[in-house]
C-alpha cells in the first residue's frame, strides 16, 4: 500500500509539472541576482563580433576542430568591443556574465536561423550552419533562470541593407552608385522582391528584430542598439587591388559617407519609435568617434581593403580579406568608449547611486571601510576626517574595501570614499561621510 502511495505522489507530480509549466531548477542553476552578476549579451552582424580583429575565439585549435568551432567560423573576437565593457564596476567574462553570439556576416534573419558558413581552409572545405542567435537567450536562461539578461548589445542591419554591395559597387562600378543606392534605400522603406519572392521592408525587418530581441530578453534588459560609422576618408585615395590600383575620388567617398550618416539617422529614429512603444531600448551613435579615422586617414580606425586573404579568413582563396573595412583594436575601443558611455547614462538616471555608499566596522584596532561599487568607476579614494579636515588615507584602489590599522578603543573615527568616473572624482558631502567608534 505504501508503495502505490508513493507511485501515486510521483504520478501527481508528473502531470502537474507537464500541465501547469511549472520548472524544477537544476541544482546546478544559480540567479544572477543572487550571484551578484550582471548579465550582458552581444549579438548582431560582424561589427558586434569583431571581424578583422585577431585572436578569435577558437583560433588556437587544430584546423579540423576549427572549422566545426561556431566561434571560429564567425570570427567572434577576443577584442571585441563588448569585452571591454563594464557594468557596475564588473568586468565581462565570456560564458559567465557575457554570452557572445555575433557573427560576420549576419542578416536579421540569422537571429531566427541557423547562418551557413562555408569554408576552404588548410586543405579543408565543407559549410556548417551557425545556431540561431537568439538561442543565446536560452543558454542564459539554463544558467541563471528567467529575466537574468540586463543587457543587450546589438548591431544588425547593416548586411540587410547592402552594404557590401555599396561598397563593392562604389569601388569597381562607380558609375552605378547611385542607382544602386537608390534601390538600397527604396528596398530599406518598401516591401519589395528577392529571388522572386516579396520581403518586408528592410526597415520592417530591423524593427521586428528588436521586438523579438526584447521578447526574448524580457522586459528588465535594456537594448543597446549600435549603429555604424562613416567607413571612408573624406579625401581621396587609392585602393591596391593585387595586381591594379582603384583610384576612389572624393565625390565618391561623399556620396557613401552620406548614406552612412542617413543609415545612423534611420536606425536612430527606429529605436526612438520602438522606445515609444514600450520598449527598454538606447541607441548609441559612432559617427562622431570615428570622425577623422575613417579607413584611408592617417589615424584609421577601420582596416582597409586588403586584397588577399588574411592567415584566419574562412576561404583561403579570397580575392579580398573579409577583415577588410571593419574596426581594428582603435576602432573597437571607440565602440567600447561610446557604449561604456551611454550605459553609465542609463545606470546615472536610474535608481544606481553615483557615489559610493560607505559601511563601517571596527575590531581590535582596525576600522575596515566597505562602499558599493558605482556605475562606470575606474578606482576609488578612501578619505579620514580629522578635527573636520579631509586627509587621503588610500590615494587609489580598485577594490571596495580597505582597513585601517592602530585605531584607539572607544575614539570616533570618520571616513568617507570617492569614486573616478567619466575622468573626475566625485564630491563628498556632509551626508557622505560615515562615524564609527574603535574597538
Amino acid at each position: 500500500m505504501k508503495k502505490l502511495t508513493k507511485r501515486f505522489l510521483a504520478l501527481m507530480l508528473v502531470l502537474a509539472v507537464t500541465f501547469t509549466g511549472i520548472i524544477i531548477s537544476s541544482p546546478d542553476q544559480v540567479s544572477a541576482a543572487a550571484s551578484g552578476k550582471k548579465i550582458v549579451v552581444s549579438i548582431g552582424d560582424s561589427y558586434s563580433s569583431g571581424e578583422g580583429i585577431e585572436p578569435f575565439f577558437g583560433q588556437d585549435k587544430a584546423s579540423a576542430e576549427k572549422v566545426e568551432d561556431e566561434d571560429w567560423l564567425a570570427h567572434r573576437s577576443e577584442k571585441v568591443w563588448s569585452s571591454m565593457l563594464e557594468i557596475d564596476g564588473q568586468k565581462m567574462v565570456h560564458d559567465d556574465n557575457w554570452f557572445f553570439a555575433a557573427a560576420s556576416g549576419a542578416e536579421t534573419t540569422d537571429l531566427y536561423n541557423q547562418q551557413m558558413k562555408s569554408y576552404n581552409y588548410d586543405g579543408l572545405t565543407g559549410s556548417k550552419g551557425l545556431t540561431p542567435q537568439l538561442e543565446i537567450f536560452d543558454k542564459v536562461e539554463e544558467k541563471y533562470g528567467k529575466n537574468a539578461v540586463d543587457y543587450v548589445t546589438v548591431s544588425i542591419g547593416g548586411n540587410d541593407i547592402g552594404f557590401t554591395d555599396m561598397m563593392t559597387t562604389a569601388i569597381m562600378q562607380t558609375n552605378t552608385l547611385e542607382s544602386t543606392l537608390e534601390q538600397l534605400w527604396q528596398n530599406f522603406s518598401k516591401s519589395h522582391k528577392v529571388n522572386g519572392k516579396k520581403v518586408a521592408s528592410t526597415r520592417d525587418l530591423i524593427k521586428k528584430a528588436y521586438q523579438d530581441i526584447a521578447d526574448k530578453a524580457g522586459k528588465q534588459a535594456k537594448i543597446i542598439v549600435v549603429g555604424y560609422p562613416r567607413l571612408l576618408s573624406d579625401e581621396s585615395f587609392t585602393v591596391n587591388a593585387g595586381f591594379f590600383n582603384i583610384e576612389v575620388s572624393s565625390e565618391t567617398t561623399a556620396i557613401i559617407n552620406a548614406s552612412c550618416e542617413k543609415l545612423d539617422k534611420e536606425l536612430a529614429a527606429l529605436v526612438e519609435e520602438c522606445k515609444a512603444e514600450g520598449l527598454n531600448i538606447y541607441y548609441v551613435s559612432v559617427i562622431d568617434a570615428f570622425k577623422g579615422h575613417e579607413a584611408y586617414t592617417e589615424d584609421a580606425y577601420i582596416n582597409s581593403v586588403n586584397a588577399k586573404a588574411a592567415a584566419q579568413d574562412l576561404d583561403s582563396r579570397s580575392m579580398v580579406s573579409a577583415y577588410s573595412m571593419h574596426p581594428n583594436e582603435k576602432g573597437a575601443k571607440a565602440y567600447a568608449k561610446a557604449v561604456q558611455s551611454a550605459i553609465d547614462s542609463i545606470n546615472g538616471s536610474s535608481s544606481v547611486s553615483n557615489k559610493p555608499v560607505v559601511t563601517l566596522t571596527a575590531k581590535k584596532g582596525k576600522i575596515t571601510i566597505k562602499w558599493t561599487k558605482v556605475a562606470g568607476a575606474k578606482k576609488y579614494r578612501v578619505v579620514e576626517y580629522v578635527n573636520g579636515k579631509a586627509k587621503t588615507v588610500k590615494k587609489s584602489t580598485t577594490k571596495t574595501s580597505y582597513t585601517v590599522k592602530n585605531r584607539e578603543k572607544g575614539t570616533e573615527y570618520t571616513f568617507a570614499v570617492k569614486a573616478y568616473v567619466k575622468g573626475k572624482w566625485t564630491t563628498i558631502k556632509a551626508e557622505d561621510q560615515v562615524s564609527i567608534i574603535a574597538k
